[in-house]
């Protein structure tokens, strides 16, 4: 039995249903095949609605009711904090949460595993690359007023402390400000070099485009929150120049490629749910095929402790969308070993760097 909690009717519904979806492919996936070791997948979601309370009571449910193996791809940074002594003292480990916080797998324990480098180093990584580039001193961040945004913002402190930049604006903001003309005075004004931000999706468009209208055009930089198509195709052009740090990659299937895995992929997705993917579809796929891939090699005595250390053991793992290669070990909980660069070119992403160190 698998288990998650994530957003299907909140203010983060974008990423939670289209994150399930692609879960659930992998999975029907496996038991069109037969299941693994003769054992099917029993994939129970709970919509948390993307609310703290409502995520504990989920995970009470898929604990005592369900009786779930593994907690997979749950969405949300103090959710899963708020439900981590829960599942680990069920013996129920906390696989690839959706939330790129360090502490889904800091301080290291046997049960913590993380797809995502974490919010802070994605900081650390585009900021340094950008400095180092452009020989940035003056810098500035525009945050969500979070617990993510308090990780973004920690990530941005060090990147400024180790390159000995200074720090001309600092800008916090709520889940549901919207008017961000003033915001984009006060950076106008501070004499920035460039912009890192911390944000969700719509504030994202609505700091860009406050700022581009008040004619500031210096670089702004994102975390991988707003890595998506959708992102790109906003309206005409209006993110274009826009650049993100993010430890995965999203495929273009409108690409012309006709006879590759992704396209027939891209095909299998549309035929099941009526649309297509979502950035967050092929995370929730992947994240899905290292747990099948653990479980299989775990052999058929499953125990929790068999499937961690065969995940422990995965090296080199190939994202079969093209993604950066995945590895894990005793020591290593994290699956990323290094970011890629993007900006929006012509209502699109182009990748601008690869390997990227942080």
């Amino acid at each position: 039995m698998v288990g998650t909690h994530t957003d299907l009717s909140g203010p983060l519904a974008i990423w939670g249903v289209p994150h399930v979806n692609g879960m659930r492919m992998r999975f029907d996936e496996v038991e069109a095949a037969g299941g693994i070791h003769g054992r099917s997948i029993d994939f129970v979601v709970e919509d948390s609605q993307y609310q703290v309370p409502v995520a504990v009571k989920a995970v009470n449910k898929l604990l005592n009711v369900d009786d779930i193996f593994v907690m997979l791809g749950a969405m949300g940074t103090p959710h899963n904090q708020a439900t981590f002594n829960r599942l680990f003292d069920a013996n129920v480990p906390s696989l690839f949460p959706l939330t790129a916080a360090r502490t889904m797998y800091e301080p290291h324990h046997p049960m913590k595993f993380s797809y995502f480098v974490s919010y802070q180093n994605q900081a650390r990584g585009g900021i340094r690359y950008m400095v180092e580039q452009h020989g940035y001193k003056r810098v500035c961040l525009q945050a969500m007023a979070s617990d993510y945004g308090a990780e973004v913002l920690e990530g941005y402190e060090s990147a400024v402390e180790e390159l000995g930049l200074e720090s001309v604006y600092v800008g916090r903001h709520k889940v549901s400000e919207t008017d961000f003309v003033g915001t984009a005075t006060s950076i106008k004004n501070s004499n920035c070099e460039m912009l890192f931000l911390g944000p969700f999706i719509k504030d994202t468009i609505l700091i860009y485009t406050a700022l581009r209208d008040a004619g500031w055009d210096n670089d702004i930089v994102a975390n991988m929150v707003p890595y998506l198509p959708e992102i790109a195709a906003t309206g005409n052009g209006d993110l274009n120049g826009l650049y993100v740090v993010a430890p995965v990659y999203i495929p273009d299937f409108d690409d012309g490629d006709t006879t590759s895995w992704a396209e027939q992929w891209h095909k299998s997705y549309v035929g099941t749910f009526g649309e297509g993917p979502a950035a967050q579809s092929v995370m929730g796929y992947v994240i899905a095929d290292l747990l099948v891939k653990s479980l299989d090699a775990a052999g058929p005595d499953l125990t929790v402790e068999k499937m961690l250390a065969a995940l422990e053991g995965i090296e080199n793992y190939e994202d079969p969308f093209g993604g950066p290669l995945l590895s894990f070990s005793a020591k290593k909980h994290v699956a990323g070993n290094y970011l890629n660069l993007y900006q929006v070119v012509d209502q699109k992403w182009v990748t601008i760097v690869e390997s990227l160190e942080y």
